[in-house]
């Protein structure tokens, strides 16, 4: 469940900034050299800094370029929400516990007390992750009352803004924790959860219509804890009978849409089943939206390929156009054998592989039996036509056009790059997904297909 406080960390004020200007004061009572670090971003990177708490107990903390994206107090994350310019002031007292340990006052301290309060909720999932079992009635107890905590910090919140997305937040996560109650102790204690009636009440409690307290994920526990206590005897595919419990469930025609098809797409994403058909013909039963139905069933067009893009049968032919704007087709270099490296030039994966595509092409470069080609799935092909320029590739470099979206990536079921295909000299595929050049002997691999 710590996944969704992160959600909620997530959901904070601005976290990175290059012209900050921010000072921190804070007094730490009954310090005795715990930890205390402050956290901000330099783009995806997180970096760490630890408060230098004096003697006192005292500290103070200024930065000219970056925002504190979060404080940790003994390994206790809270999100910060602050702004360029911000000075404020905290109070830790490590003789306290829940949402009094700390408290903020100054710039924007409704908004940290608020933050600070939810975070708490944390720490409800180490009391369960614990191994003993805890009734669903005492666990909602304590939930309650830290949401009853963190709903009045809300309301002292000023900006209306910030107020009504955070209402939106304080209303789901509850039932978010409590969902997980059950994924969390049915591991351990899988038969008295099951029978818990206080939890089973809770459960059927929530209107998967009201939308404004219910989101994908809860829908998505509430369906999935009834499809647990089912018949038992009723083997049809899960995905059918979670597809048949939101049309049974979900009244309300826009949110049974938009979850009908938030699960379908994460399916389609998921792993390859044979019989996607079958679930994505009911998902066409429940939703009535015809538009998201043609985009579901476009991505269900690719994720077929997966079972018909197959070693040795004739490779789909398509077209694709070098650095001088020629086209070409793959047909064109039937009579040779074919090594295809897909590749776009924003892929580090890709690019890495590089020098062991030239080093492959190097050793087979007098050998008439193979060609090499490249073909990239850049979108931008100044980009890719700039790179190959600047890294001198001296085997045949093509793009297809529509990147990710073009019929080649399609019609070979691509999920993934870079991408290494063999194709023999009459069009068959001998390897639909072929080892990495940079494997140990893969090069000796080739020349024991083309010796054959």
């Amino acid at each position: 469940m710590k996944k969704y406080i992160v959600l909620f960390l997530l959901f904070g004020g601005i976290v990175s900034t290059t012209n900050a200007q921010i000072k921190i004061q804070g007094t730490v009572k009954h310090y005795k050299g715990e930890c205390l670090t402050l956290s901000y971003y330099e783009g995806k990177h997180e970096l760490i800094d630890t408060l230098q708490v004096g003697k006192s107990g005292k500290f103070v903390y200024q930065h000219d370029q970056h925002l504190p994206a979060s404080l940790s107090v003994m390994e206790q994350k809270t999100p910060l929400y602050l702004e360029p310019g911000d000075q404020f002031s905290v109070v830790i007292d490590l003789k306290k516990e829940g949402s009094e340990r700390v408290i903020f006052k100054g710039d924007r301290s409704a908004e940290n007390n608020y933050q600070y309060a939810m975070s708490q909720l944390a720490s409800l999932q180490e009391e369960l992750v614990s191994g003993e079992y805890v009734a669903f009635k005492d666990y909602q107890k304590k939930l309650d009352e830290k949401a009853r905590i963190a709903q009045e910090r809300l309301e002292k919140v000023a900006d209306e803004q910030i107020r009504e997305k955070w209402t939106r937040l304080q209303n789901v996560i509850p039932l978010y924790m409590g969902l997980d109650y059950y994924g969390i102790v049915h591991r351990v204690n899988p038969d008295k959860v099951v029978v818990d009636p206080d939890f089973t009440t809770f459960v059927q409690s929530i209107d998967l219509n009201d939308r404004n307290r219910v989101d994908y994920n809860v829908i998505f526990g509430v369906i999935n804890w009834y499809l647990d206590k089912a018949d038992k005897t009723d083997t049809r595919d899960r995905s059918i009978r979670y597809l048949e419990r939101v049309e049974k469930m979900i009244t309300d025609r826009q949110i049974r849409n938009e979850h009908a098809t938030a699960y379908m797409n994460w399916r389609l994403k998921g792993k390859k089943v044979t019989n996607m058909q079958e679930v994505f013909d009911k998902y066409k039963t429940v939703c009535t939206d015809t538009a998201s139905i043609a985009a579901c069933q476009e991505k269900l067009n690719v994720y077929l390929n997966y079972f018909k893009i197959r070693n040795g049968i004739e490779a789909p032919d398509f077209e694709m156009v070098d650095v001088n704007g020629q086209k070409y087709r793959l047909s064109d270099f039937r009579g040779k054998m074919v090594y295809i490296d897909v590749w776009a030039t924003w892929c580090a994966p890709c690019k890495a592989e590089i020098p062991h595509v030239a080093a492959l092409h190097e050793e087979f470069k007098n050998d008439d039996r193979i060609v090499f080609i490249s073909i990239s799935v850049d979108t931008r092909a100044k980009v890719w036509k700039k790179m190959v320029e600047e890294k001198n590739l001296a085997w045949q470099q093509f793009i297809v056009e529509g990147g990710t979206n073009s019929f080649f990536y399609k019609q070979y079921a691509i999920e993934f790059i870079p991408r290494f295909m063999l194709i023999d000299k009459n069009g068959i595929i001998v390897e639909v997904d072929y080892m990495k050049p940079s494997v140990l002997g893969c090069a000796n691999h080739i020349k024991s297909i083309l010796d054959k």
